[in-house]
């Protein structure tokens, strides 16, 4: 069995422990679902590709790799709120994605820049995602000052780089519509990283 097949069978495991949660959250309209629907799809996509015995570019099988990881990492954070804060309770869990949403953002933005950790001033972020987490923890549903304080943060950072930011969640949509994949029309500017 060479290495991608290894990859692929560690995503059929992934999907058979974590699809009746994802097929919840879908039919919750949860916007955690819309973040993660263009890797998820994607991964689909590809993974149907491969048990079609298509041959699979280098390049799809990277991009792969990449969104398992991706998704795998998200859906662990996601699962310590559902399942322990919210005792796997979709109702009670939804009223408080748009603050779990911002808590995935930080992780995303965290771990794309993390090669400029020394250079750029993380601590009004880090200030910001700890507000969110004690908010979540707090059941605190005042979600526009944790947007207002994240968006000043991110825009504190972004203003510090000599690039445009692009997210993982922006790189999978795009890559959904090259694969010619359907995806859900109403993803919020916040679930594809423009702005929260």
């Amino acid at each position: 069995m060479d290495q991608f097949q290894v990859v692929l069978k560690d995503y059929a495991n992934w999907k058979m422990e974590n699809v009746e949660t994802l097929e919840k959250l879908k039919a919750n309209d949860s916007l955690i679902y819309d973040r993660l629907e263009p890797v998820y799809k994607v991964l689909n996509k590809i993974y149907d590709m491969a048990v079609e015995e298509q041959e699979l570019s280098e390049d799809l099988q990277t991009i792969f790799q990449v969104g398992l990881n991706y998704i795998h990492s998200q859906f662990e954070v996601i699962k310590v709120y559902y399942e322990k804060l919210f005792g796997s309770d979709c109702s009670r869990f939804e009223k408080y994605t748009p603050l779990v949403g911002y808590l995935l953002f930080i992780s995303d933005f965290r771990a794309d820049l993390e090669d400029y950790e020394e250079t750029l001033d993380f601590e009004d972020l880090n200030d910001v995602e700890t507000l969110i987490e004690n908010m979540v923890a707090e059941k605190d549903v005042n979600f526009q000052y944790a947007a207002d304080r994240l968006n000043k943060a991110v825009k504190d950072i972004i203003d510090q780089l000599d690039f445009e930011y692009v997210s993982i969640i922006d790189i999978f949509v795009e890559i959904a519509e090259n694969l010619d994949v359907d995806l859900s029309t109403h993803h919020s500017p916040y679930v594809v990283g423009k702005e929260v």
